[in-house]
């Protein structure tokens, strides 16, 4: 009878263990960052295209661009004041950047009849047409962003702007909190700076970097969301003429690139995670909504369902969980509706988890195990050869990946995927001593490169090194 008792309680132990795999806990922000970052960029200036796109190209961020549908001028238009064009608003939505509204006509909301959508000079008519005008001119993507000219608002013009957009943008000192819910996301804050009047030369602005940074410093220790509101953006050489215009709070393209660079490290250490208005918008949501069923949880395969009841034309984005995992899984292959990762995984104080991406209602999500057999990191002492560890490390897009030879050898510098693919050859040549960089580019080499380990190995003559890499989509 103890025997029966031992063995029946071994089972349920057994079943209990299985069915603790799949357990899945969302991230506040995407990659489990530690906060949130927008650039919104108010009114559609053609300086924001000419000057803050190449700033934020530079660094690879995104930024939301609210514009007034009228006054983009037409290709071979005359400009209107110191307004865009469409085809340059077009190509900052098809290369990842947001498009939002700002009405049609830069009324205050506030005082404006309620009226109708076909109805000139009234509130439903603002937001209305300027969304729909939007849409025409970009129909591949959903206009789901607003924001209240001058940042006036209230709950009738909150009320209204609800029906036709999914969050709408004021101002306000404190950021934004991760766990939006209702009527909040129609008062979402965004910082402005403003300068002192003595803007003589380019170091004039360092003192309200300075405090803007610390402003992040303390959204990225609270965990928050930040804003910051730019309308002009122009070389410091252009500044003066701005200024003489009375201007509203131009920036410098110097200053702009300033902060990115801080941002920029940042994100590199996984502290804040830079996005549109629109997309952590979606993230927040789907999250906020989000309920799963583990389908399948065995030590060969683990299955996931997640969905949501938000509407799947605009709610696709991808969230981020910890999923648990048996514990010998150390690398793991995802795959969802076709689209296949290759992820390293973690060993936490209550078991293995992995942190893998999965949309809401786009099929189930599979894990399985994986090992990585063919390569290894074998090293042959050679006095004076060494292969440094990558940087930055995760990376996304992109990696530098050094090495020191201290005698010319013909040297040879692979990478590999975590099945012991070759992926790339970097090098294959004579080289002579000396030190040496080179860039590895996944996209380059991989069509649709997985997120996931990846191993570079440096042959010259009998040394040999492997390193291991992660790449983080």
């Amino acid at each position: 009878m103890t025997k029966q008792i031992l063995f029946t309680l071994l089972i349920v132990t057994q079943i209990s263990i299985a069915q603790n795999y799949g357990v899945l806990r969302l991230t506040n922000y995407a990659d489990d960052r530690q906060s949130a970052f927008s650039f919104t960029f108010d009114d559609g200036l053609k300086s924001q295209f000419d000057y803050a796109k190449p700033v934020l190209d530079q660094f690879e961020f995104k930024g939301t661009f609210y514009v007034l549908p009228p006054y983009l001028a037409e290709n071979n238009q005359e400009l209107i004041w110191r307004y865009g064009t469409w085809s340059e608003f077009e190509s900052l939505a098809n290369e990842g950047h947001e498009i939002g509204s700002h009405t049609m006509n830069h009324d205050t909301l506030t005082l404006l009849p309620l009226g109708n959508v076909s109805t000139e000079g009234t509130l439903l008519y603002e937001l209305y047409q300027s969304k729909i005008f939007i849409e025409q001119k970009i129909p591949s993507k959903k206009c789901i962003s607003f924001n209240y000219p001058y940042t006036i608002h209230n709950s009738v013009v909150d009320s209204a702007t609800k029906l036709f957009y999914e969050n709408g943008r004021s101002l306000g000192e404190s950021p934004n909190n991760p766990d939006l819910t209702g009527n909040q996301w129609y008062g979402l804050k965004a910082e402005v700076v403003e300068f002192d009047n003595q803007r003589d030369s380019v170091d004039d602005d360092l003192d309200e970097l300075y405090s803007f940074i610390e402003w992040t410093e303390n959204s990225i220790t609270d965990n928050k969301w930040g804003m910051i509101i730019i309308h002009d953006v122009v070389p410091f050489t252009q500044l003066q003429e701005l200024l003489d215009e009375n201007i509203y709070e131009p920036i410098t393209k110097e200053w702009l690139t300033w902060l990115c660079d801080f941002l920029s490290q940042r994100s590199a250490n996984k502290d804040v995670w830079i996005e549109t208005v629109g997309n952590i918008t979606r993230y927040i949501k789907e999250r906020e909504n989000a309920t799963y069923q583990i389908i399948s949880s065995s030590d060969q395969l683990i299955e996931i369902n997640l969905s949501d009841s938000l509407n799947n034309e605009i709610y696709d984005y991808p969230l981020s969980a910890y999923i648990s995992i048996p514990d010998d899984w150390n690398y793991v292959r995802t795959e969802q509706n076709g689209k296949v990762d290759t992820l390293t995984t973690t060993l936490t104080n209550s078991g293995r988890v992995v942190l893998a991406n999965v949309i809401p209602d786009n099929g189930n999500l599979k894990i399985t195990p994986i090992k990585a057999t063919v390569v290894e990191n074998e090293i042959s002492n050679v006095e004076g050869f060494q292969l440094y560890q990558n940087y930055p490390n995760p990376f996304n897009p992109s990696t530098k990946i050094s090495w020191q030879s201290p005698a010319g050898s013909w040297q040879i510098l692979n990478v590999y995927d975590a099945l012991g693919n070759e992926v790339a050859t970097l090098v294959n040549e004579y080289k002579p001593a000396g030190t040496y960089e080179v860039e590895f580019n996944p996209a380059l080499c991989i069509k649709n490169p997985a997120s996931g380990v990846y191993f570079y190995q440096l042959r010259a003559g009998n040394y040999i090194q492997t390193r291991k890499m992660i790449l983080l989509k």
